[in-house]
């Protein structure tokens, strides 16, 4: 049987009991696209057992047997996702924890105050973009644009690069007819952006790598990865964090403490994790896991969401104060806990903020996409209705639509549907 029907991909929860049902032990064959065989892992056990053991299941894809032998079509998406590149995520053993060390090493040397600074002026300057309007998506224009300008910050860029580099990196991960052509456009900006800083640089993350000795193709890499796993997850964390206060809001609940945002982030993350899949491992070796014989060359899928649903329904676990979402991974490829301060903070205020500058919100409508784009979950749209404030910075506000971008990408602000072409990779089930 095959799982493309849509009003299943759009309830995980019932998605993932039929998988759950089907493989109790842990692991079930799928197609990453048609013809594209994988694992997808639905446990915390066999999570364990894969992603602690990178002698055996690498992040390379070298080791992707179908990468490389005719199976994935040069001009499918997948190749503009999983190419290896010389970045942390792409390589193991001595060279992950070199690039590791680095990476760990340059984000500590951003003092928090400069992290808080760029936070703060982007939050309030999003703000300042619909503030007096009264009206506004909280997805389109706020929390898909803020994770990343305040990435963008880190790196030394300025705002309406910003808008463009996130337009690419939404078209990459959705598998755009036109993906390989965006991510090269990219990879050249990211490439300028390191040759700019080694000429002149500032106190960013590009002059800190630069410090550290890595080469403008490295930086280039790690910029390219921090970006796709930064952004998105975090934009889906604020708006599901959002969509969860405006609904207590409308139960009359007080929600100006800093701990009510806090705990809105944490339960968002834990009931509704912005990454149900990933592919991520592949075997180097015949092994056996949940039941299957993997074998070497296999591609090995992170099941976040069926495993934490799991989770969820362990009765030991307090579900208001736990954290133990698998978002952030575990092993030696887990996210340093400088990466995962930073995307908390810039979720945690970007909720507080807004919910402050917008004391009145009252949700309108909003649109909630489920399971339907695979990789990434979250709400589509959000739209709320507000007393109009005046903005805080003087001046004409930021422009962030896609007419004041640069033209070498389309940067579309408008509602779309997030990652819908990487959801069909993962709509064909093995049944049996």
């Amino acid at each position: 049987m095959r799982f493309d029907d849509p009003e299943a991909l759009a309830d995980p929860e019932a998605l993932w009991d039929r998988l759950l049902e089907r493989y109790p032990e842990g692991l079930a064959p799928v197609f990453l696209a048609e013809g594209v065989p994988a694992w997808l892992m639905l446990t915390l056990e066999v999570h364990q057992q894969v992603m602690q053991d990178p002698d055996t299941f690498a992040r390379d894809v070298d080791h992707w047997r179908d990468f490389h032998n005719g199976v994935i079509p040069d001009t499918s998406p997948l190749r503009a996702i999983y190419t290896k590149r010389r970045n942390v995520w792409n390589v193991d053993g001595p060279d992950h924890k070199y690039y590791r060390d680095i990476v760990v090493r340059a984000l500590s040397n951003i003092s928090q105050n400069q992290v808080m600074t760029h936070v703060d002026e982007v939050v309030d300057r999003v703000i300042d973009t619909f503030s007096t309007e009264g009206r506004a998506d909280l997805v389109t224009r706020y929390s898909s644009v803020v994770p990343l300008l305040v990435l963008c910050r880190l790196y030394g860029m300025d705002a309406q690069e910003g808008v463009a580099v996130c337009s690419a990196q939404r078209r990459v991960w959705d598998g755009a007819d036109d993906a390989l052509h965006v991510h090269a456009q990219l990879q050249r900006r990211m490439t300028a952006l390191a040759e700019r800083r080694r000429e002149s640089p500032g106190s960013d993350l590009v002059s800190e790598l630069i410090k550290a000795g890595l080469d403008n193709e490295e930086i280039r890499d790690h910029l390219t990865f921090i970006t796709a796993a930064a952004h998105e997850p975090t934009a889906h964390t604020v708006a599901h964090a959002l969509r969860l206060l405006l609904g207590r809001k409308n139960e009359l609940v007080q929600l100006n403490s800093g701990r009510s945002v806090r705990e809105a982030v944490n339960t968002s993350l834990w009931h509704a994790p912005p990454m149900h899949t990933l592919i991520g491992r592949f075997a180097t070796r015949d092994v056996e896991v949940g039941g299957y014989r993997v074998a070497a060359g296999d591609c090995v899928v992170m099941g976040f969401g069926p495993a934490q649903q799991l989770l969820r329904r362990d009765e030991r676990l307090d579900t208001e104060t736990n954290r133990s979402y698998m978002i952030f991974g575990m092993g030696p490829h887990s996210c340093p806990s400088a990466g995962r301060d930073l995307g908390l903070t810039i979720a945690e205020k970007a909720v507080q903020r807004i919910d402050r500058r917008l004391p009145d919100m009252v949700l309108v409508d909003e649109q909630w996409q489920g399971v339907a784009a695979g990789r990434l979950s979250g709400v589509e749209s959000l739209r709320v209705a507000f007393t109009p404030t005046d903005r805080i910075y003087e001046g004409a506000p930021w422009q962030l639509s896609a007419s004041q971008s640069t033209p070498e990408t389309s940067t579309e602000t408008q509602p779309r549907t997030l990652s819908t072409r990487l959801g069909q990779w993962l709509r064909w089930i093995w049944q049996g």
